[in-house]
């Protein structure tokens, strides 16, 4: 038994270093497949363009994966999994409105650089043309709504969030105001970092707090704030 312990050991070794390279390779198709449906949209990009972009050939990319579709629902996969790891951000925040701005500040900085924002709004348009990319991405979509409208009425009981508010159609406006500044910080280059979040966390104040608990917080927020920058204008 014990010799067979130890004939074990080496083989075990193996089947883990197979499977990290697998996922490893995994992971690169899914990079360059991410980069092309931005760069191209999913129609346009093709099997030979993400073997391209990869640096693989075709045999080698369909061990992988069968098919441009297996590929975005990967895609979506791995997004899901990002996103579990906010909602679990979210509900160990003791409250709930600080609890969203900090998710809303680390996914608009997962959301950085051009492919990002270019996958995002690709995402959303096929999404309204296309009922099996649609499919695809809309657990995602309501595994978000669920995690974020979950916070809210929790906030409501604790006294925190506005007991007034339509909180299935508040957690839809907040998710549609996330793609819209990642898709406007691509052509408005003043929506840096600090400027964005610091406008971010003053209107979820303003829009989710009971109105007395909200000029509070938000005296706090603003006098923290740095002087903002001038817009750009123009010549």
């Amino acid at each position: 038994m014990g010799q067979g312990g130890k004939d074990d050991a080496p083989a075990s070794t193996a089947s883990a270093t197979a499977i990290d390279a697998r996922e490893a390779q995994q992971q690169r198709i899914l990079a360059a497949a991410m980069a092309c449906f931005a760069r191209s949209g999913f129609h346009k990009a093709s099997m030979q363009d993400i073997c391209a972009e990869a640096g693989m050939s075709a045999g080698n990319l369909y061990r992988y994966f069968r098919s441009k579709e297996a590929i975005i629902a990967a895609i979506a996969e791995a997004e899901r999994v990002r996103n579990a790891a906010l909602f679990d951000l979210l509900q160990r925040a003791e409250d709930p409105v600080r609890g969203l701005i900090e998710l809303a500040r680390c996914y608009l900085r997962d959301m950085q650089g051009r492919d990002a924002p270019m996958l995002c709004t690709e995402i959303i348009a096929e999404a309204l043309r296309n009922p099996e990319i649609r499919t695809m991405f809309e657990r995602n979509i309501n595994e978000a709504h669920a995690a974020c409208a979950h916070a809210l009425r929790q906030g409501i009981a604790q006294g925190y969030v506005d007991p007034g508010l339509d909180v299935d159609v508040a957690v839809r406006m907040l998710m549609a105001l996330g793609d819209g500044i990642v898709a406007h910080r691509v052509i408005a280059d003043f929506m840096t970092d600090d400027r964005t979040e610091a406008v971010l966390e003053v209107m979820l104040e303003r829009f989710l707090r009971p109105h007395a608990a909200s000029t509070v917080v938000l005296a706090d927020t603003l006098s923290s704030q740095p002087a903002a920058a001038p817009l750009p204008t123009s010549a």
